[in-house]
């Protein structure tokens, strides 16, 4: 399985798309862990070493942006990808503080599990 033992967490306001990515992963063999926000994620990111992030840009309490420039504080090396419907607005700016990728929403599935897939095997966790 392409996921086997990297973890992933997925961050979305939206508990369908929360669900839609994790079972997208699961089936691959990604151990996946959810948060409803910004906040939530942050606090799983500092008690589970991940693999990658998958945010939403849009979120309340923190958004995507937000949760890009605080973990890339505390761990630089971490693949975060961020979705967004406003993508066209959001693209550059996230790539430019450090996004790993950034996927318009809705998104190709396959398209998501390429980019996560290769974000993984890119990460060498410290």
């Amino acid at each position: 399985m392409i996921g086997y033992g990297k973890r992933i967490l997925v961050v979305d306001d939206e508990e369908t798309m929360r669900l839609l990515i994790t079972a997208q992963l699961v089936q691959q063999g990604f151990l996946v862990v959810q948060a409803s926000d910004g906040r939530r994620a942050l606090n799983e990111l500092y008690t589970c070493r991940f693999d990658a992030v998958i945010t939403d840009y849009h979120m309340p309490n923190c958004s995507g942006l937000d949760l890009l420039r605080q973990s890339r504080m505390a761990w630089p090396d971490l693949p975060v990808i961020i979705v967004s419907g406003s993508h066209e607005q959001i693209a550059e700016l996230a790539t430019a503080r450090g996004a790993f990728a950034c996927l318009p929403k809705p998104f190709d599935p396959n398209l998501l599990l390429c980019v996560v897939t290769r974000a993984v095997h890119q990460h060498v966790p410290s």
